[in-house]
């Protein structure tokens, strides 16, 4: 006769499982399915938490943050020293090609990641990313670089130096000069709304 271990009856000796059994695999695809439920289940708490103002972006771009310190003294190291009227320009550019290696995350709510949770995963949204190269140029020295976001929900950086208008698009995996801000805007998707970095920010849109 087959025996069963019920979940309210502790196993004797012998019915205990070998020491050297197999654990059962975790099933990724249940899992995300449970995952998904608990998001969906509390959506609208997560996202009444995580909303921000223009201002309080001005607060998630840290220059000074301790991630940021790391990322940019590693990128720094070569230049012995750095000196920013000299190097703002290739370090800048290998910020760049160093948040690109970070895959692009569609997330399914309004979820902000932290320098360090980004840098863990490899990973963030394009606004994220935006913000992460944003303090990366500032902390390097630049005065004027800044996160901008359209109505299309996508994020870009725009920054100068020595004369050079510098636009960063994540999607098209570009950072290209162009002639200035009205160039950069008429090559972004949907109608610019904002701009920010840790000290200002300016709001695009017409009040009636």
């Amino acid at each position: 006769m087959a025996s069963f271990n019920l979940p309210f009856i502790k196993p004797t000796s012998k019915d205990k499982a070998p020491t050297d059994a197999v654990p059962e695999k975790p099933d990724n695809e249940l899992s995300m399915k449970l995952y998904k439920l608990i998001v969906d289940r509390y959506r609208e708490q997560i996202e009444d938490y995580e909303k921000k103002s223009i201002a309080d972006l001005k607060g998630i771009l840290k220059p000074h943050d301790a991630k940021i310190i790391e990322i940019r003294d590693s990128i720094t190291h070569d230049f012995h020293p750095y000196v920013y009227d000299e190097h703002f320009l290739p370090a800048a550019k290998m910020c760049f090609t160093y948040v690109s290696t970070y895959k692009t995350l569609q997330l399914p709510i309004s979820f902000w990641l932290s320098f360090e949770d980004m840098q863990n995963l490899m990973a963030g949204d394009e606004i994220d990313k935006c913000i992460l190269l944003c303090a990366l140029l500032r902390s390097l020295g630049s005065e004027n670089a800044k996160v901008y976001v359209t109505e299309a929900k996508r994020a870009y950086v725009f920054f100068i130096f020595a004369g050079k208008k510098m636009f960063a698009d994540f999607t098209q995996k570009d950072l290209s000069e162009v002639e200035d801000l009205n160039a950069a805007s008429a090559q972004m998707k949907g109608k610019l709304l904002y701009s920010f970095n840790d000290r200002e920010h300016e709001d695009f849109v017409e009040v009636d």
